[in-house]
């Protein structure tokens, strides 16, 4: 088959999400440690996530916030400038946060992208932003803004979900999940889930690996034991995708149908990312050790190959076999690398990451056009599948049990979102603000005690 008869190049990606525990972080490990986990190949956008990227008390004071994810930025150009030794190219293409939740954006190729959108959601305490999602929609031209005939959107979300374990936890996480993916509004009519779109969903997720903790279980020893396996041991990585298979809330739901239907995540190779002895890689026996930072998208690409090239055509064989094995990082999404920064110990948490090629055309949409749900299709092509295998694929394309079809999980913001959002969020977020700068803080203890003083005098004055 012909180049001109395929789709415009694969877009190159690479997305980080971090925790940093509300440390402030020192720019020389930081930098250093970020340098080693970014790919050699030169990427089309670079994405980072954080979570408690500043204070609560910081995070309720929008230029506290603004200037600790500024200084963010400014460390991850100078690795990206240093990594790729092009001070110039890389531009900030948007940074946008909620409370101690920040996202930013920064590409080589800024001439690229246009109709950047924002948006933001929370699901802390009385919807306040002590957690919640921050979002990016803006759209790809692969040939520049100026010559937009081909053009393709992008939605990334960075989520921080509520802690702890235990089915209360669990049930609550997959709540806000939807919550959230269904009240970021971009302004177009969609939420997080929009047609035609790639959908990325990165963060500190926080599902856990035991539901009723108890350190000295036989789970939790499996699970401690893995700081103690060399990783260039031949077992190392079996052991982590079995305990990842037994244990993990998160795949364990998504494999049952419980959340994030049709999302597809990169194989677990890592030890867990939580929670560590802060400047240790030792874990801290209070929780459960758990893969809590994810990164995962949305993998319904099977249902819009080309005609020429479905599965159909894959029954031929000999050389033509060759042929569409090549073209298929055209159709298909392409894991090059997902793993954790495992020396990067300035947190409890560790930085994961993944640098991913996915295909121009997006995947098939999962929300209802008639009823702006959740829909399920069937499920297909995964970068797990071995294209080797062509009697698997074979399988895949003959299998005649699924089923597929809208669901009662609603996927548009409601005005009830809106009103949350711009009304209740801010109200609370300024509570707990002004209550941890009066408590905490030499100068709001004097203003309150000052307060209190002339109070006092005009009670006893009247």
């Amino acid at each position: 088959m012909s180049n001109s008869s395929l789709p415009p190049s694969p877009i190159e990606l690479y997305l980080l999400t971090y925790n940093c525990n509300k440390q402030t972080l020192r720019p020389d490990l930081f930098t250093s440690h970020i340098l080693e986990a970014l790919p050699d190949q030169i990427s089309s956008l670079y994405v980072f996530g954080f979570q408690e990227f500043c204070t609560i008390l910081e995070s309720s004071f929008t230029s506290e916030a603004n200037s600790k994810l500024i200084k963010l930025n400014e460390l991850i150009q100078s690795a990206l400038q240093e990594k790729y030794q092009n001070p110039s190219s890389f531009q900030t293409i948007s940074m946008n946060f909620l409370g101690a939740i920040g996202m930013i954006m920064i590409s080589p190729f800024p001439s690229k992208f246009q109709k950047v959108r924002t948006a933001t959601s929370s699901c802390g305490y009385g919807y306040s932003s002590l957690k919640g999602a921050v979002g990016f929609r803006l759209t790809y031209c692969p040939e520049g803004r100026f010559n937009s005939t081909n053009k393709v959107e992008l939605s990334f979300a960075n989520l921080h979900l509520n802690a702890y374990e235990g089915e209360y936890y669990y049930l609550k996480r997959n709540k806000n999940l939807y919550n959230l993916i269904r009240s970021l509004d971009f302004g177009d009519g969609y939420g997080l889930i929009k047609p035609k779109n790639h959908i990325f969903i990165m963060g500190d997720l926080n599902y856990r690996t035991s539901q009723d903790y108890k350190s000295y279980s036989q789970e939790s020893q499996e699970l401690f034991s893995l700081s103690e396996i060399p990783t260039n041991d031949s077992k190392y990585i079996k052991k982590i995708e079995s305990l990842v298979d037994n244990y993990d809330e998160l795949k364990k739901s998504m494999a049952n149908g419980g959340v994030l239907q049709n999302f597809s995540e990169a194989n677990i190779t890592f030890r867990p990312t939580y929670k560590y002895h802060i400047n240790t890689a030792i874990y801290n026996t209070k929780r459960s050790p758990s893969w809590c930072d994810r990164i995962l998208y949305v993998s319904s690409y099977e249902e819009i190959l080309d005609d020429n090239l479905g599965l159909r055509l894959l029954k031929t064989t000999g050389a033509a076999d060759t042929k569409y094995v090549e073209s298929l990082p055209y159709y298909l999404p392409k894991i090059k690398t997902y793993s954790s920064i495992d020396s990067l110990l300035l947190s409890d948490h560790r930085p994961v990451y993944l640098n991913i090629s996915i295909p121009f055309n997006p995947p098939k949409s999962i929300i209802s056009p008639l009823s702006g749900c959740l829909q399920i299709l069937p499920s297909g092509l995964t970068t797990s599948t071995n294209f080797d295998d062509f009697a698997q694929l074979r399988t895949l394309e003959s299998s005649t049990n699924v089923v597929s079809g809208p669901t009662t999980v609603y996927l548009i913001p409601t005005k009830l979102d809106g009103f949350l959002n711009t009304i209740v969020r801010p109200i609370m977020d300024l509570l707990i603000g002004y209550t941890l700068w009066f408590g905490t803080t030499t100068q709001g203890r004097l203003l309150l005690f000052m307060i209190f003083l002339l109070s006092w005098s005009l009670y006893y004055i009247s």
